[in-house]
C-alpha cells in the first residue's frame, strides 16, 4: 500500500494510507478499549476492516513501528434525507510506549485540524469516545469537535434461544429494496443515517404479519475479550461467572461472543415479534447474547427498552455509553442545528 508522509516532529511520523495494512491489524489486535467502565479487546479486527466503508489509516511511527493509529471511515449519510459528505474516526489508539506523554495529542491535534481544514465539500466529522475516556475526549474537543450525542447500549440474552418459522432472510434484490424503502422512512428524522452494512453476509432477517414487514435487523458477529469491569459486581462478574455453568454461555468475559444488531425496524406495538426476532438469531448462530447501539433520544430506543425482559446481559452492559463529538466544515448553521438536534442513526457495526 501506497504511504504518504503528512508530518514528521519531535522525532515522530504521521503516514496517510489508503487501507488498512497488516501492521496496523497486528498493532489493533493488542489494543485494550475502555477507560473507565469495561475495557476489552476486539478479536476480528481484520475481517471488520473488509467491510469498513472506504477506509484510511493513519499511523503515528518512529523507526518503522506503528505507536498510534487512527481510521478514518467515509460512507455518506443523510440528515433528513439530505446527502452529506462524512467522515468518522475509529480505532483510535496509542501504544503503552507513547501513552500520556503529550506526543500523541499533540499530532493527533494537528492530524484532526488539517484534514477537516482540506476538505471543500459539506462534510461532517464524527469521532466517538467511550464513557470516561478522558484522554480522548480532551484530544478531539481540542481538535475543535463538541459532544452533540450519547449513544446508549442495550442487551439482549436468552438461555435458551428458540427459532421461530415466521422469520425470513432477505435475499433478493427486490426485497432488499422493500427493506430499504421501509427503513429510510423508520429513521427519517434522525442524522448520520447510512445503511453500508445492511445485508453484509446476506444477515438481514424480517418477520412478516400478512404479508407485511413488521419487525426487521441486520446482525453482525463480535468476538471480545473482556479484562476488565467497573465495582464489586465487575469484579465477580469476571472472576466468577466463567465458572458457573450455563451463566459462562451467557457472558464469558475470556471469549464474550455475540451478535450486534443494527436497522432495526418494528412496528409500534410488535415489541413481542421483535424480540422473537432477536431469539431466532441467536438460536441460529448457536450464541446467547446479542448488544445493540441507540442515541438515548431515539424513540425506538425507548420502545425497545420499554418492552421489558431483554435478559441478564442487559444489566451488564445498561450503563455503558459512547459520546459522539462532531465538527463541521462547509456547512451553515441550520445544517448544523438540523444534525444536532436529531436523534443519531447508530450503525452497530461502528461499535465493534
Amino acid at each position: 500500500m501506497e504511504k504518504n508522509l503528512l508530518i514528521e516532529i519531535e522525532g515522530f511520523e504521521i503516514w496517510k494510507q489508503q487501507g488498512i495494512s497488516q501492521e496496523a491489524v497486528v498493532f489493533l489486535d493488542s489494543i485494550s478499549w475502555g477507560a473507565e467502565g469495561a475495557v476489552y479487546e476486539h478479536k476480528n479486527t481484520a475481517a471488520h476492516f473488509k467491510v469498513i466503508s472506504n477506509p484510511y489509516l493513519l499511523s503515528i511511527e518512529r523507526e518503522g513501528k506503528i505507536l498510534g493509529t487512527a481510521v478514518f471511515c467515509n460512507p455518506q449519510v443523510e440528515v433528513q434525507g439530505k446527502p452529506f459528505n462524512y467522515y468518522y474516526t475509529r480505532y483510535f489508539a496509542s501504544s503503552p510506549e507513547v501513552r500520556g506523554k503529550g506526543v500523541v495529542k499533540k499530532l493527533a491535534i494537528e492530524v484532526m485540524r488539517s484534514i477537516r481544514n482540506e476538505e471543500e465539500r459539506k462534510t461532517i466529522f464524527v469521532g466517538f469516545i467511550e464513557k470516561g475516556n478522558k484522554s480522548s475526549y480532551r484530544v478531539t474537543e481540542a481538535a475543535g469537535y463538541k459532544p452533540i450525542a450519547t449513544i446508549q447500549t442495550l442487551g439482549f440474552s436468552r438461555y435458551f434461544p428458540k427459532k421461530s418459522k415466521k422469520v425470513e432472510r432477505i435475499t433478493d434484490e427486490a426485497t432488499k429494496i422493500e427493506v430499504i424503502h421501509i427503513i429510510k422512512q423508520h429513521y427519517q428524522n434522525h442524522a448520520l443515517v447510512h445503511f453500508d452494512y445492511l445485508f453484509d453476509q446476506g444477515n438481514y432477517f424480517v418477520i412478516r404479519e400478512n404479508g407485511r414487514i413488521i419487525a426487521g435487523c441486520q446482525f453482525h458477529k463480535a468476538h471480545w475479550v473482556v479484562n476488565r469491569m467497573p465495582g464489586i459486581m465487575g469484579k465477580i462478574v469476571l472472576n466468577v461467572l466463567p465458572k458457573v455453568p450455563l451463566l459462562n454461555r451467557l457472558f464469558n468475559p475470556k471469549q464474550f461472543e455475540f451478535l450486534a444488531f443494527e436497522g432495526i425496524y418494528l412496528e409500534k406495538g410488535k415489541e413481542k415479534q421483535l424480540h422473537e426476532l432477536f431469539e431466532h438469531l441467536l438460536a441460529q448462530e448457536d450464541l446467547r447474547s446479542a448488544l445493540i447501539w441507540m442515541d438515548q433520544r431515539c424513540p425506538y430506543y425507548a420502545q425497545i427498552k420499554a418492552s421489558g425482559n431483554l435478559g441478564l446481559i442487559h444489566s451488564f452492559v445498561k450503563d455503558s455509553q459512547v459520546i459522539i463529538m462532531a465538527s463541521y466544515q462547509n456547512l451553515d448553521e441550520k445544517e448544523i442545528e438540523a444534525v444536532e438536534k436529531l436523534p443519531l442513526y447508530a450503525a452497530a457495526f461502528d461499535y465493534i
